[in-house]
């Protein structure tokens, strides 16, 4: 008998697709929402906004629940709120007020992408400062319920079978930007980040680095994105608790200059994504404690 699926949606906050028992693997998607808050105001357009996020990775790992995971997709703009950023990662210029903690900006703050994003590329995102109260609201209203569920996720099948296993699930450019001792060239396929060995435990690594050559894709460990607050915030893995980001280059299902999807691609990379849904879930069974 196959297992029911659930649907289940905080309005404006996420999505999830999942199965009537717990999955113990759970692909997250924190930076490809579209829904703009009625209450938002910006100093660009709608379009700008939603153009700013990395657009349809929700659709490639659209079919990881086939492969007995959970789906779980942020739906607000990363420029609302970066899930992606630590809740304290805020430029002390960026707040009208007295914050009631302390801030910890980190260098992508103090340049603008931070918890709260001024820009991204030309884009002008945000105002130049943001009263303290909307802040809060953005924090309260949306960032926090996302990793509330996220963890809750994890949590449920990390007590019932003793291990949780997470990806991240994010894109980027093709072309790497020409840095110091760097020269500008394409990026691999995909890239994974377990911020430099501490998120999950190389096993995972290989499980999905190898899965991902097999179907003929160049991958890379740490090399462009070693992983931000999403898989910091999740992970224990001492405990049984892993999280891994996958980023994936944008030229391979999309126009990068026009945005617009390429359907036949995407579909094809959602099914590969569900067979890398099914091996990690086997994985994850075949190491439960419980």
């Amino acid at each position: 008998m196959p297992k029911t699926r659930y649907v289940v949606s905080a309005p404006g906050v996420y999505a999830r697709t999942s199965h009537g028992d717990v999955d113990p693997v759970v692909f997250d998607i924190p930076r490809s929402g579209r829904e703009l808050p009625g209450w938002f105001a910006s100093p660009s357009t709608v379009a700008g906004i939603r153009n700013s996020a990395s657009l349809y990775v929700e659709e490639l790992y659209s079919k990881v629940v086939e492969g007995g995971a959970t789906w779980l997709y942020a739906c607000f703009p990363n420029a609302v709120i970066d899930p992606n950023r630590n809740d304290a990662d805020i430029d002390p210029a960026q707040i009208e007020g007295q914050w009631p903690t302390t801030l910890l900006p980190s260098e992508k703050a103090q340049a603008g992408s931070g918890l709260i994003p001024r820009k991204i590329g030309d884009i002008e995102l945000n105002p130049a400062t943001l009263p303290v109260a909307e802040v809060q609201r953005r924090l309260n209203e949306l960032y926090l319920p996302y990793h509330a569920e996220l963890g809750r996720l994890l949590d449920t099948a990390h007590k019932k079978i003793g291990v949780a296993y997470h990806l991240s699930c994010h894109s980027m450019k093709a072309m790497h930007p020409a840095s110091k001792g760097t020269l500008a060239h394409r990026r691999t396929d995909f890239d994974l980040g377990d911020r430099r060995g501490t998120t999950c435990n190389p096993e995972l690594v290989e499980l999905v680095s190898e899965h991902l050559k097999a179907l003929g894709y160049t991958v890379s460990v740490n090399r462009y994105f070693a992983g931000a607050e999403a898989i910091r915030r999740h992970s224990s893995p001492d405990r049984g608790k892993h999280s891994l980001q996958i980023e994936i280059v944008r030229d391979l299902y999309m126009d990068e200059k026009s945005l617009e999807i390429r359907r036949v691609e995407a579909s094809r990379i959602a099914d590969e994504m569900a067979g890398l849904a099914r091996k990690i879930v086997t994985y994850a069974q075949d190491r439960s404690t419980k």
